[in-house]
């Protein structure tokens, strides 16, 4: 669960303990005089427009936004990236792995 607001938010730490996760435009150090202008309407945050219904994969270092109207493909289409790259996972897992062979690996894709 989290949000995503082109406003501020604090109490960071806190906040992730709870297992609730922020992408915002600002951290606010303090209590403000805040008030809700809309909900539900896109944002733009760092750049990146978010908007109602969109599916949002984020971790620290950064968000991915899938269109809502594409998001019913992302499961197939992982599974196809996933296929693609087994070898090559497999390669590097291998106890017989030398960069060698993850050159030619790499040569093959």
């Amino acid at each position: 669960m989290g949000v995503v607001t082109n406003g501020g938010v604090r109490d960071l730490d806190e906040v992730h303990e709870l297992g609730f996760h922020f992408f915002a435009a600002q951290v606010i150090p303090s209590h403000a005089y805040d008030h809700l202008v809309d909900v539900g309407s896109p944002v733009k945050v760092g750049g990146l427009v978010v908007n109602p219904g969109d599916l949002i994969h984020a971790d620290k270092h950064g968000v991915v936004v899938i269109p809502g109207e594409v998001a019913s493909e992302l499961a197939e289409a992982a599974r196809r990236v996933e296929e693609s790259e087994r070898g090559l996972i497999n390669l590097c897992k291998s106890p017989d792995f030398t960069v060698e062979k993850l050159k030619d690996a790499l040569k093959k894709l």
